[in-house]
């Protein structure tokens, strides 16, 4: 089959080029006959599971627009670093104050209630991801689910389902592959989608009060968005823990 033959092709060349900021499940087993699903016989080829780190040391791997930048991510940045750098940088914060129209008095009310944190406090966020591939992969994407629990405007925080426009809807094409999908869910991670959400309350906050979502989200990933938490999470059969 010709899906399969990609997949193994696509599964060879990622051990030769790793994707520095992928950890896949066999890559953690150090099994030699391990596969990218973990070893399950429901699963082979076609279903791959691994944990992506969202660092601000990976940033200059690729350009903002290709993989976006963990350094203006609020999973990573205390909220006071958070804000102070989305604000010099462009990032995801201003750009949903600059889509708010009426958010100023609510922004400077969150800001001077945000936890006082260093601005040098800077984490890495850890999200575990499955990826179920179609027989007729790459003319059609693989089905991608977040293991891990979430706290994000497109994530639906019960399925682990993701709204992407290149990864679940009419931007995907034959010539991407599992590289750029992990590129792509990167840039998903640094870059929510306020306008296309599938935690409509998440997304509100967002563009509302910025502040309080980068709060939110920093306490979320403090405690959820873990290595551990994520490494386990890759190995139960449902995720979401």
């Amino acid at each position: 089959m010709a899906s399969t033959k990609r997949l193994l092709k696509e599964r060879a060349q990622l051990a030769r080029d790793p994707v520095p900021y992928i950890t896949f499940q066999d890559e953690e087993e150090e099994d030699d006959d391990a596969d990218m699903g973990g070893g399950d016989s429901n699963s082979g080829i076609f279903e791959w599971k691994f944990v992506l780190e969202l660092n601000p040391a990976h940033d200059d791997l690729d350009e903002a627009d290709t993989i976006g930048r963990a350094s203006d991510s609020p999973y990573c940045n205390a909220p006071s670093s958070a804000a102070a750098a989305s604000q010099k940088k462009g990032g995801i914060l201003s750009r949903a104050t600059r889509s708010s129209k009426s958010n100023n008095d609510d922004s400077a009310t969150a800001t001077s209630s945000a936890p006082s944190t260093s601005s040098s406090t800077v984490q890495p966020a850890y999200v575990a991801f499955k990826l179920k591939f179609p027989p007729n992969y790459p003319f059609k994407p693989p089905t991608i689910t977040v293991l891990s629990k979430s706290y994000h405007p497109n994530i639906n925080a019960k399925t682990g389902e993701i709204c992407d426009a290149i990864l679940t809807g009419e931007g995907w094409g034959p010539t991407l592959n599992v590289r750029k999908v992990c590129a792509r869910l990167r840039k998903f991670l640094c870059d929510p989608d306020p306008d296309h959400p599938l935690e409509s309350e998440i997304a509100q906050k967002l563009v509302d009060k910025p502040s309080d979502y980068a709060s939110a989200a920093y306490k979320f990933s403090n405690e959820f968005l873990t290595k551990n938490v994520a490494l386990a999470a890759m190995q139960t059969p449902n995720g979401r823990r």
